[in-house]
């Protein structure tokens, strides 16, 4: 009997992490990604979130600037350190200059500014997810060729 509602591993739902300190943010944007199909989590501080990517995997983190003891920056440099494949959008309500340049140097996937816009945060964090995934499919692909063309010695 073909099982075919069983996804497979390519089918697999993302699983996007969301830190905010403001729960009410947190509360709303965890439902919008639900309701559009997605695994979200939630983390209320940068020490909760550096906790959750440390014990499982995560797709993509959706990371809040202002936030108390350790602000978004400072999370993300810890997040690259630890997971340094996973894109991070970072949110914000300050969209000065120089927050923005900064998060662009240290290489931040996104800059949303806050009040967000839903449909343009979505098709951001799927524009993400698809570039995750074709990183990982192309990573694979160069792998199996490699391996196919090494000469026999080689393989020794």
């Amino acid at each position: 009997m073909d099982d075919s509602s069983q996804p497979t591993p390519a089918e697999t739902v993302p699983t996007v992490l969301v830190v905010d300190d403001n729960k009410g943010v947190l509360e709303f944007l965890l439902l919008l990604l639900s309701k559009h199909g997605l695994t979200a989590i939630g983390a209320t501080s940068g020490g909760e979130c550096l906790s959750i990517v440390k014990s499982r995997p995560v797709d993509l983190i959706v990371l809040d600037v202002m936030m108390p003891v350790m602000d978004g920056l400072q999370v993300f440099r810890e997040l690259k350190k630890i997971c340094p494949a996973v894109p991070v959008i970072l949110l914000t309500a300050r969209d000065d200059m120089n927050t923005r340049a900064e998060a662009m140097d240290l290489g931040v996937s996104e800059f949303v500014a806050k009040p967000v816009n839903n449909r343009d945060l979505l098709n951001r964090i799927r524009t993400q997810l698809r570039s995750r995934e074709w990183d990982k499919t192309a990573t694979q692909v160069v792998s199996q060729i490699e391996k196919s063309t090494k000469s026999p010695a080689d393989k020794t």
